[in-house]
């Protein structure tokens, strides 16, 4: 997929545009323009970072980010090291940080970690929908937890439904609300997130709604789910629409819900002179995409930010033709013949056929075991399944749906 893969540098000019967000001085004293950037065709720019951690553009922002991210979420599994894993992550280079309102107390531990240091870092958090009518007030919790005076960047978390657009996109809505919040500086830039994406409902599957608000040109940031197993086919599609607009994207879910973090199957014969574990390969796999600015790790622990910052060094030191060559030989590894659209959702009853079939296609073509729970757990209710009504009317692939789910079970 050439066209799909290739984003073009729109300037060859040495500039760094940080805002307010700044490096060490120690960190500053070391840049040249020898270091910081190497143009390579058909990749677009990259910047070299003396701290072994590649930076990429964050889409219209401008801004220069870590290659891995720091996903909040998990901080609360280890709370004793819930500080020194982020001083950890800091030390390695990272400048990402993504947090949200629902994350526990992931938004507590980070104010006190990151006390003194606002500008070592660019600051992302979220508004829930169930806050739609209180952004302002979700803000500001947001800003006296994290002990800081404006946000980066704020997304609306998880439009993974009809009903989430309706509220995002409505007149006076949470998008007007959000723009709100921007206009008096409480945060810089509007981003939206998804954590999944939900069978098709409402006359549009959930890649139509978001190929919609990347064209409403109403955000700066996406960020979506990406992963080696492609439950969300984001590659098509949405990296090339993203990087035609100039967005920034942000990748959650590498390890499709924790997955790849023991088994990366035959991904292994792919990448594995270059990594070291297979969590470091799931995340590998979506940094292969130019279009990517930033993938997030979930960090609990100094010795997992260890292991997934050191990406970050891997990253850098392979080269543009070499990126390519590792994301077509993983795309000819090829997949299974649904195309994860959900048109079939309304006619299934409640049967998740998508993520069967690929989670099924996971173990079988690609020889990931660990995902064989994901869809066994389903079998009784498929086997007494007689029909699924209209979904083979709807699918685009002309299956016998309920036939092919079926299969899996024989």
């Amino acid at each position: 997929m050439p066209c799909l893969y290739k984003v073009s540098c729109c300037s060859t000019q040495l500039q760094i545009k940080y805002l307010h967000l700044k490096r060490p001085s120690a960190w500053r004293k070391n840049l040249t323009s020898d270091t910081i950037y190497d143009i390579e065709e058909n990749y677009g720019k990259r910047y070299r970072d003396p701290l072994n951690m590649e930076m990429r553009k964050l889409g219209r922002t401008n801004l220069q980010v870590s290659a891995i991210g720091f996903g909040g979420a998990r901080l609360n599994e280890h709370p004793d090291q819930a500080v020194a894993t982020v001083h950890k992550a800091l030390e390695h280079g990272v400048n990402f940080i993504d947090t949200a309102r629902d994350y526990g107390y992931s938004e507590k531990y980070l104010g006190q970690a990151l006390q003194g240091r606002r500008q070592e870092f660019f600051l992302a958090t979220k508004v829930a929908f169930n806050h739609a009518d209180l952004v302002q007030e979700s803000i500001e919790t947001s800003l006296a937890q994290l002990k800081v005076d404006n946000i980066d960047l704020i997304y609306a978390h998880g439009c993974n439904n009809a009903e989430h657009y309706r509220i995002l996109m409505r007149k006076q809505g949470m998008l007007h609300k959000l723009e709100s919040a921007r206009s008096e500086g409480l945060a810089q830039f509007i981003g939206v997130s998804f954590d999944h994406f939900l069978p098709f409902d409402n006359n549009q599957t959930s890649v139509e709604r978001m190929i919609a608000l990347i064209e409403s040109d109403a955000f700066d940031v996406i960020q979506i789910p990406m992963s080696l197993i492609r439950i969300e086919r984001v590659e098509d599609q949405i990296l090339p629409l993203a990087a035609e607009r100039d967005l920034g994207v942000v990748v959650n879910f590498p390890t499709a819900g924790g997955i790849l973090t023991s088994d990366i199957g035959i991904f292994y014969n792919i990448l594995g002179s270059y990594i070291t574990t297979p969590y470091q390969g799931a995340l590998l796999f979506s940094l292969l995409h130019p279009a990517v600015s930033c993938v997030l790790s979930g960090m609990s622990t100094q010795a997992f930010a260890d292991e997934n910052c050191a990406l970050g060094s891997i990253i850098e030191n392979i080269s543009g033709l070499k990126r390519r060559q590792l994301w077509d030989n993983i795309q000819a590894v090829g997949i299974g013949p649904c195309r994860s659209c959900g048109r079939c959702a309304p006619y299934t009853q409640d049967i998740p056929v998508r993520q069967i079939l690929t989670y099924y296609d996971a173990v079988h073509r690609f020889g990931i075991q660990a995902a064989s729970p994901w869809y066994e757990k389903f079998r009784e209710q498929v086997l007494a399944c007689d029909t699924f009504k209209e979904a083979d009317v709807v699918c685009p692939e002309g299956f016998n749906v309920l036939a092919e789910v079926k299969k899996v079970y024989r």
